[in-house]
């Protein structure tokens, strides 16, 4: 089974319909707000997962600090807790935050008809062969491996259930995992999985696209402005 986990605070209607008419893939939506009521959402969308997690679970189970450059547990922790703990059934999972733009199911069912038994998908990367650290915010990451390490823009991946299960070992043995960036690559490479990066992601930390732009093979980041998906479709 295939899945799409999409990773924000709240939920946007324009999101949820969009996500909402997809038929291929089963559709998570991890909501990091755990404050948020999310009966309508619920009601009004019957073929997305509304997820929510305390973060004590999280906590509790090694699933913290992938993004601490905002806070301790955030979204990413949960959507992988949530698939590296309570449900570990999909063959392969697509995590992607709410600032990254695709045309349609088809943009994801043609890459994964491309890349097949790829443990995971994401961006470039770049290495840090000797584990220096006065780089990038390598500073600030404390990885339980010898270098090498790697890093990229990861806000959009695919993964495996094996690379869900490899970083599920990492936080039951450390009882914390380590900023997304750097953890991605890092565990798939040490762990000898199978990763690719395709050239339809397009994926960066700022720039400006416009409309012209758009493949609809592609991903494209950042996209921040929800009303640019619709302009861009």
């Amino acid at each position: 089974m295939h899945a799409i986990c999409l990773i924000t605070f709240r939920p946007n209607k324009i999101w949820c319909d969009f996500l909402n008419v997809f038929n291929k893939y089963k559709i998570f939506i991890i909501v990091d707000d755990n404050k948020l009521d999310l009966c309508d959402f619920k009601n009004n969308y019957k073929n997305i997962n509304f997820i929510q997690i305390e973060n004590e679970k999280c906590k509790l189970n090694g699933y913290i600090n992938t993004n601490f450059v905002i806070r301790l547990i955030s979204g990413w922790d949960k959507a992988l807790y949530y698939f590296g703990v309570e449900d570990t059934s999909y063959d392969y999972i697509w995590f992607m935050e709410d600032d990254v733009f695709l045309y349609n199911e088809d943009t994801i069912i043609n890459i994964d008809n491309k890349y097949i038994n790829d443990d995971l998908l994401s961006n470039s990367y770049s290495k840090n062969s000797d584990g220096n650290k006065n780089t990038w915010h390598w500073a600030l990451i404390n990885i339980q491996y010898p270098p090498p390490y790697y890093k990229g823009m990861m806000c959009a991946v695919r993964f495996s259930n094996n690379m869900i299960k490899c970083i599920n070992d990492y936080a039951i043995k450390n009882k914390t995992l380590f900023f997304l960036e750097a953890l991605f690559p890092t565990i798939a490479i040490k762990n000898n999985l199978k990763y690719s990066t395709p050239q339809e992601f397009n994926i960066y930390w700022r720039h400006d696209f416009e409309k012209k732009d758009i493949n609809n093979n592609n991903l494209y980041h950042p996209v921040k402005d929800l009303n640019n998906h619709i302009n861009f479709r």
